[in-house]
Protein backbone atom coordinates (compact mmCIF):
# COMPACT_ATOMS: atom_id res chain seq x y z
CA UNK A 1 0.00 0.00 0.00
CA UNK A 2 1.58 3.31 -0.42
CA UNK A 3 2.14 6.18 2.41
CA UNK A 4 -1.34 7.71 1.17
CA UNK A 5 -3.12 4.93 2.40
CA UNK A 6 -1.17 4.00 5.15
CA UNK A 7 -1.71 7.19 6.58
CA UNK A 8 -5.41 6.95 6.07
CA UNK A 9 -5.42 3.91 7.85
CA UNK A 10 -3.87 5.53 10.70
CA UNK A 11 -6.70 8.24 10.38
CA UNK A 12 -9.28 5.64 10.39
CA UNK A 13 -8.26 3.45 13.23
CA UNK A 14 -7.71 6.65 15.52
CA UNK A 15 -11.42 8.41 14.05
CA UNK A 16 -12.51 4.54 15.32
CA UNK A 17 -11.02 4.53 18.25
CA UNK A 18 -12.28 7.46 19.42
CA UNK A 19 -16.06 6.67 18.30
CA UNK A 20 -15.66 3.59 20.17
CA UNK A 21 -15.50 5.18 23.34
CA UNK A 22 -19.40 6.20 23.20
CA UNK A 23 -20.79 2.72 22.21
CA UNK A 24 -22.35 2.38 26.20
CA UNK A 25 -25.97 3.24 27.60
CA UNK A 26 -24.32 5.47 30.53
CA UNK A 27 -23.08 7.57 27.68
CA UNK A 28 -24.23 10.48 27.08
CA UNK A 29 -26.70 11.12 23.81
CA UNK A 30 -25.05 14.00 22.43
CA UNK A 31 -21.57 12.79 22.15
CA UNK A 32 -23.19 9.57 20.37
CA UNK A 33 -24.71 11.70 18.16
CA UNK A 34 -21.66 13.44 17.41
CA UNK A 35 -19.74 10.44 17.31
CA UNK A 36 -22.38 9.74 14.30
CA UNK A 37 -21.66 12.59 12.69
CA UNK A 38 -17.82 11.91 12.65
CA UNK A 39 -18.51 8.33 11.18
CA UNK A 40 -20.59 9.52 8.37
CA UNK A 41 -17.80 11.89 7.62
CA UNK A 42 -15.61 9.08 7.73
CA UNK A 43 -17.38 6.83 5.17
CA UNK A 44 -17.40 9.77 2.64
CA UNK A 45 -13.54 9.80 2.72
CA UNK A 46 -13.30 5.92 2.10
CA UNK A 47 -15.68 6.00 -0.57
CA UNK A 48 -13.51 9.00 -2.42
CA UNK A 49 -10.20 6.69 -1.89
CA UNK A 50 -11.93 3.68 -2.65
CA UNK A 51 -13.05 5.30 -6.09
CA UNK A 52 -9.90 6.92 -7.03
CA UNK A 53 -8.56 2.88 -6.35
CA UNK A 54 -10.83 1.51 -8.51
CA UNK A 55 -10.04 3.98 -11.03
CA UNK A 56 -5.95 2.69 -10.94
CA UNK A 57 -7.33 -0.53 -10.35
CA UNK A 58 -6.09 -1.84 -7.56
CA UNK A 59 -8.43 -3.85 -6.03
CA UNK A 60 -6.64 -5.29 -3.23
CA UNK A 61 -6.76 -1.58 -1.83
CA UNK A 62 -10.67 -0.86 -2.89
CA UNK A 63 -11.57 -3.99 -1.11
CA UNK A 64 -9.70 -2.92 1.84
CA UNK A 65 -12.12 0.32 1.46
CA UNK A 66 -14.48 -1.75 1.21
CA UNK A 67 -14.27 -3.36 4.80
CA UNK A 68 -13.31 -0.48 6.06
CA UNK A 69 -16.60 1.20 5.08
CA UNK A 70 -18.47 -1.45 5.94
CA UNK A 71 -16.50 -1.20 9.70
CA UNK A 72 -17.41 1.92 9.93
CA UNK A 73 -21.07 1.60 9.32
CA UNK A 74 -21.83 -1.59 11.92
CA UNK A 75 -19.92 1.32 14.04
CA UNK A 76 -22.43 3.59 13.38
CA UNK A 77 -25.03 1.48 13.03
CA UNK A 78 -24.28 0.38 16.92
CA UNK A 79 -24.65 4.01 18.19
CA UNK A 80 -27.54 4.85 16.74
CA UNK A 81 -29.25 1.39 18.39
CA UNK A 82 -27.96 3.48 21.57
CA UNK A 83 -29.72 6.67 20.95
CA UNK A 84 -32.84 4.97 19.23
CA UNK A 85 -32.69 2.96 23.05
CA UNK A 86 -32.66 6.11 24.90
CA UNK A 87 -35.58 7.75 22.41
CA UNK A 88 -38.04 4.81 23.51
CA UNK A 89 -37.92 3.54 19.71
CA UNK A 90 -37.38 0.13 20.74
CA UNK A 91 -37.90 -1.57 17.34
CA UNK A 92 -35.61 1.11 15.55
CA UNK A 93 -32.90 0.32 18.15
CA UNK A 94 -33.08 -3.53 17.04
CA UNK A 95 -33.00 -2.68 13.29
CA UNK A 96 -29.53 -1.04 13.83
CA UNK A 97 -28.59 -3.75 16.06
CA UNK A 98 -29.21 -6.31 12.88
CA UNK A 99 -27.71 -4.11 10.45
CA UNK A 100 -24.66 -3.39 12.82
CA UNK A 101 -24.06 -7.65 12.52
CA UNK A 102 -24.52 -7.76 9.28
CA UNK A 103 -21.97 -5.29 8.28
CA UNK A 104 -19.30 -6.69 10.67
CA UNK A 105 -19.39 -9.83 9.09
CA UNK A 106 -19.41 -8.68 5.78
CA UNK A 107 -16.61 -6.42 6.36
CA UNK A 108 -14.77 -9.39 7.59
CA UNK A 109 -15.53 -10.89 4.12
CA UNK A 110 -14.30 -8.15 2.53
CA UNK A 111 -10.81 -7.67 3.16
CA UNK A 112 -8.27 -9.19 5.64
CA UNK A 113 -7.92 -6.24 7.04
CA UNK A 114 -11.36 -6.30 9.12
CA UNK A 115 -10.47 -9.84 10.42
CA UNK A 116 -10.45 -8.68 13.79
CA UNK A 117 -13.97 -8.22 13.79
CA UNK A 118 -14.36 -10.94 14.95
CA UNK A 119 -14.48 -10.06 18.33
CA UNK A 120 -16.56 -6.63 17.72
CA UNK A 121 -19.32 -9.84 16.34
CA UNK A 122 -19.30 -11.53 19.23
CA UNK A 123 -20.10 -8.25 20.71
CA UNK A 124 -23.17 -7.19 19.34
CA UNK A 125 -24.55 -11.05 19.76
CA UNK A 126 -23.64 -10.00 23.32
CA UNK A 127 -25.78 -6.98 23.22
CA UNK A 128 -28.73 -9.02 21.54
CA UNK A 129 -28.98 -10.89 24.55
CA UNK A 130 -28.69 -8.55 27.11
CA UNK A 131 -30.80 -6.16 25.81
CA UNK A 132 -33.99 -7.70 24.08
CA UNK A 133 -35.97 -10.12 24.66
CA UNK A 134 -36.13 -13.75 22.72
CA UNK A 135 -37.21 -13.36 19.55
CA UNK A 136 -38.87 -15.58 16.79
CA UNK A 137 -37.57 -15.00 12.98
CA UNK A 138 -39.28 -15.36 9.98
CA UNK A 139 -37.75 -17.13 6.87
CA UNK A 140 -39.09 -16.88 3.07
CA UNK A 141 -39.11 -19.52 1.18
CA UNK A 142 -38.76 -18.49 -2.21
CA UNK A 143 -38.70 -20.18 -6.39
CA UNK A 144 -36.19 -17.75 -7.49
CA UNK A 145 -37.47 -17.24 -11.20
CA UNK A 146 -35.08 -14.27 -12.29
CA UNK A 147 -32.47 -12.78 -10.67
CA UNK A 148 -29.51 -10.84 -11.74
CA UNK A 149 -25.42 -10.25 -10.32
CA UNK A 150 -24.99 -7.00 -8.92
CA UNK A 151 -21.57 -6.44 -10.32
CA UNK A 152 -21.82 -7.11 -13.86
CA UNK A 153 -26.53 -6.97 -14.43
CA UNK A 154 -25.96 -10.81 -16.10
CA UNK A 155 -28.69 -13.03 -15.26
CA UNK A 156 -27.62 -14.93 -11.96
CA UNK A 157 -25.18 -17.99 -12.91
CA UNK A 158 -24.62 -16.92 -16.28
CA UNK A 159 -21.65 -15.00 -15.36
CA UNK A 160 -18.27 -15.91 -12.87
CA UNK A 161 -19.26 -13.34 -10.33
CA UNK A 162 -20.62 -15.77 -7.34
CA UNK A 163 -22.61 -13.63 -4.41
CA UNK A 164 -20.63 -12.87 -1.13
CA UNK A 165 -17.51 -12.82 -2.89
CA UNK A 166 -15.48 -9.15 -3.66
CA UNK A 167 -14.98 -7.20 -6.93
CA UNK A 168 -12.71 -4.60 -7.27
CA UNK A 169 -14.72 -3.22 -3.99
CA UNK A 170 -18.05 -4.11 -4.75
CA UNK A 171 -19.59 -7.45 -2.73
CA UNK A 172 -21.53 -9.65 -5.28
CA UNK A 173 -25.11 -9.69 -4.71
CA UNK A 174 -27.87 -11.85 -6.09
CA UNK A 175 -30.60 -9.16 -7.09
CA UNK A 176 -33.90 -11.51 -7.37
CA UNK A 177 -36.24 -9.81 -9.56
CA UNK A 178 -38.68 -12.44 -9.91
CA UNK A 179 -39.83 -15.00 -7.78
CA UNK A 180 -42.78 -17.17 -6.14
CA UNK A 181 -43.34 -17.65 -2.70
CA UNK A 182 -43.21 -21.05 -1.56
CA UNK A 183 -43.73 -20.85 2.38
CA UNK A 184 -42.98 -18.58 5.80
CA UNK A 185 -40.92 -20.29 8.51
CA UNK A 186 -40.12 -19.77 11.72
CA UNK A 187 -36.64 -19.92 12.23
CA UNK A 188 -33.74 -19.27 15.22
CA UNK A 189 -30.94 -18.28 13.21
CA UNK A 190 -32.20 -16.23 10.10
CA UNK A 191 -30.44 -14.50 6.97
CA UNK A 192 -32.27 -11.31 7.84
CA UNK A 193 -32.79 -10.81 11.75
CA UNK A 194 -35.18 -7.75 10.75
CA UNK A 195 -37.97 -10.28 9.51
CA UNK A 196 -39.03 -11.01 12.78
CA UNK A 197 -42.67 -11.49 14.66
CA UNK A 198 -43.70 -8.30 16.11
CA UNK A 199 -46.28 -8.99 18.02
CA UNK A 200 -48.46 -11.73 20.31
CA UNK A 201 -52.30 -12.19 20.91
CA UNK A 202 -53.11 -12.08 24.30
CA UNK A 203 -56.58 -11.64 25.57
CA UNK A 204 -57.75 -10.91 22.34
CA UNK A 205 -55.23 -7.74 21.99
CA UNK A 206 -51.82 -7.67 20.53
CA UNK A 207 -48.31 -6.89 22.37
CA UNK A 208 -45.67 -5.98 21.19
CA UNK A 209 -42.78 -8.55 21.63
CA UNK A 210 -40.13 -6.09 22.24
CA UNK A 211 -41.44 -3.30 24.52
CA UNK A 212 -44.75 -5.12 25.96
CA UNK A 213 -46.85 -2.48 25.12
CA UNK A 214 -50.29 -3.21 23.67
CA UNK A 215 -50.29 -2.51 20.38
CA UNK A 216 -53.43 0.11 19.08
CA UNK A 217 -55.72 -2.33 16.46
CA UNK A 218 -55.05 0.36 13.69
CA UNK A 219 -51.55 -0.47 14.41
CA UNK A 220 -51.83 -4.26 13.91
CA UNK A 221 -53.93 -4.97 10.86
CA UNK A 222 -52.47 -7.06 8.18
CA UNK A 223 -49.26 -7.38 10.28
CA UNK A 224 -47.61 -9.42 12.73
CA UNK A 225 -44.09 -9.89 11.11
CA UNK A 226 -41.45 -7.68 10.15
CA UNK A 227 -41.05 -9.15 6.92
Amino acid sequence: MNQRVTEFLDEFRNTVAECRRFCYAARAREFQAESIATLETLALDIADLKAEMVELQDEDVANCMLGLSLAAKALSCELRMWVALKDDDAALAWDFLAEAQSCASNAIRAHRISDHLGRYVERLEVLERLLFPPISFTSLGMVIQESHCSICGAQYGDCDHVKGEVYMGEMCVQEITRADLAEISIVQRPANKRARVTTIGEGGAQRDLLTWRLVPPSQNEGSTTGL
